[in-house]
């Protein structure tokens, strides 16, 4: 696909879903490429999470960049390798006696272990725009929206090959581990219900899910959409 066709889809997507926002596209910029962005967009002039990054591109069809000095969030950054997981994240520590979400750190440790990380700051800078506006191929693609529209998101991606989703959260660093990078990782869509700093510090709306999707399953999820759209009439 090239961009032209990229945006298109994006716009298609915005049509056929009846979405109230534009779907984000992340491309992460690895390390030494980080000229790569600067050079082409504009970057972020204040600290900001990645979550709330996310929502606030898809409500105002921004495109920007960022690198870990503007990531607010630094366990969200290291979620998308830009950074090395604190290790008071990584015990457990900080879900157990910080935010009192685990009743043990043992129990808290054996979730954070599950959670996906991209390796140690291997990636530079992120990129993120709307997808009918992105200058940029993205690596995957976020959906804020509702559970029928994720249905819809579904019916399109298993059209043409079949398949089943296989959702992987666990309430916690949803907008950047479940969304970006457990979809890098696995190569596969997932869909997150969020988590509390995602709902806390975005306007995510309490009926509203995450839903994403590989950057090179774009095309047969609107293909699909059509297809599945048009019988439903």
């Amino acid at each position: 696909m090239n961009l032209e066709q990229i945006n298109a889809y994006g716009s298609e997507l915005q049509s056929l879903l009846k979405l109230t926002g534009s779907p984000v596209a992340v491309k992460l910029i690895p390390a030494g490429n980080e000229e790569d962005a600067a050079d082409k967009y504009t970057k972020l002039d204040h600290p900001m999470r990645h979550c709330q990054i996310t929502d606030h591109v898809r409500r105002t069809g921004e495109l920007l960049y960022t690198t870990l000095d503007v990531q607010q969030c630094k366990g969200g950054a290291a979620a998308l390798g830009l950074t090395k997981l604190s290790d008071k994240v990584r015990s457990g520590e900080f879900y157990c006696d910080g935010l009192h979400h685990f009743e043990t750190v043992e129990a808290a440790k054996k979730t954070v272990d599950m959670i996906t990380f991209l390796e140690p700051h291997s990636n530079a800078a992120a990129i993120y725009g709307p997808l009918e506006k992105a200058t940029f191929e993205p690596d995957i693609v976020i959906f804020i929206c509702n559970p029928k529209q994720a249905m819809l998101l579904t019916q399109g991606w298993e059209y043409r090959d079949g398949g089943r989703i296989q959702a992987e959260f666990s309430g916690k660093q949803s907008v950047c581990s479940d969304a970006v990078a457990q979809v890098i990782k696995t190569g596969k869509p997932n869909v997150t219900i969020g988590c509390s700093g995602s709902r806390a510090y975005t306007k995510i709306m309490d009926d509203e899910l995450l839903y994403s999707i590989p950057a090179q399953d774009i095309e047969k999820t609107v293909i699909g959409l059509r297809s599945v759209l048009a019988e439903s009439k």
